[in-house]
């Protein structure tokens, strides 16, 4: 009897980092898996967040909260003609150059080891040494309402120790996910990475931190309220970012921001951020700050007449270059020279 193996669908694979399973798989939700899975099988594409989203029936917002996930644990890039896979899959966790968006990887910005969460030997032997962590692991307990697992022990170890953030500034950090309603794990690893990447030391910086994040979701509440848009859990980066650029950096009006929603969907037969963010940045520039100069500049702009071609003798125009005379060339018999 002859033994075989039965490829069958093995025929057809396609690489998972080992680091999606050993470090991510228990804090991933099941959108940002999808969303992973999909760009890894189509890394040879050029993938868009709607097509995504299309394919995988989900909304755009989930979409985008995946992508910041992974990009965030340098397992994707963004670049401007889609998302990808990043190109050093294998050294994810031990790259000492983030994989960032393509805009943002321009900006100089502090370089953080992505450190592996310690072993429960280290974590125990630390927390005996050190009891300022092992009050704040006590008041993580009673703010989250329940026992931190080994994980979330070592989690909090890992923001402590491998990226350098004081026990007081990830009490600010929990504390402010706790005001948002996002007191999890997730959200404070996520966002402890994120401070670490900013290098954010000290309550003074923290408090800074928290105050701009403060108003950067108050902008998007405002402005989501404006376009009747509905969010599907927390807002996105990139939304609260905008929302933060649109009202607290070039300070438009909600009538301005109102009216770039309508042109952009008149325009683009849907919502789209990015559109409505160009037609607000060409006002600013322009320094059109209200309707009443929006129209003025648009009906000043089609009262300009058109230049007219200059003219000789006769009457002058071009053709793919050459310029003829049309009177002269009226006057030229066929047997001239």
């Amino acid at each position: 009897m002859s033994i075989q193996i039965n490829l069958g669908q093995w025929k057809s694979v396609f690489a998972v980092p080992s680091s999606v399973v050993d470090q991510h798989i228990k804090i991933a939700s099941e959108s940002q898996l999808k969303v992973l899975l999909y760009l890894l099988r189509h890394s040879d594409e050029n993938n868009s967040a709607e097509q995504i989203g299309d394919t995988l029936r989900l909304s755009a917002e989930e979409v985008q909260n995946a992508v910041d996930f992974w990009i965030e644990r340098d397992l994707l890039t963004q670049q401007n003609d889609g998302l990808a896979p990043a190109s050093a899959l294998q050294s994810a966790v031990t790259t000492t150059q983030p994989v960032v968006a393509e805009e943002v990887s321009k900006k100089a910005r502090t370089t953080i080891s992505r450190a592996q969460r310690p072993d429960p030997m280290f974590v125990s032997k630390l927390l005996q040494e050190n009891a300022i962590l092992a009050e704040l692991l006590d008041e993580i307990q009673r703010i989250l309402n329940k026992p931190l697992s080994p994980g979330d022990t070592a989690t909090i170890v890992m923001l402590y120790d491998s990226f350098g953030l004081p026990c007081e500034v990830i009490l600010m950090l929990l504390t402010y996910l706790e005001e948002i309603g996002s007191a999890n794990m997730r959200a404070i690893e996520r966002y402890g990475i994120q401070w670490a990447d900013k290098g954010i030391k000290t309550v003074d910086e923290a408090g800074q931190e928290t105050a701009r994040m403060k108003a950067s979701r108050e902008a998007w509440g405002r402005v989501s309220t404006l376009l009747g848009i509905r969010n599907v859990g927390n807002p996105t980066k990139a939304q609260m970012e905008n929302a933060d650029r649109w009202l607290n950096t070039w300070q438009f009006s909600d009538e301005m921001i109102t009216e770039a929603y309508e042109r952009c969907v008149n325009t683009k037969g849907t919502y789209n951020i990015s559109y409505i963010n160009a037609i607000l940045k060409r006002w600013y520039e322009k320094g059109i700050k209200s309707l009443d100069t929006l129209q003025k500049e648009e009906s000043a702009k089609q009262r300009k007449p058109k230049s007219k071609p200059k003219s000789g003798k006769g009457s002058v125009f071009s053709v793919e270059g050459a310029s003829f005379d049309v009177k002269k060339y009226e006057h030229t018999s066929l047997f001239d020279d």
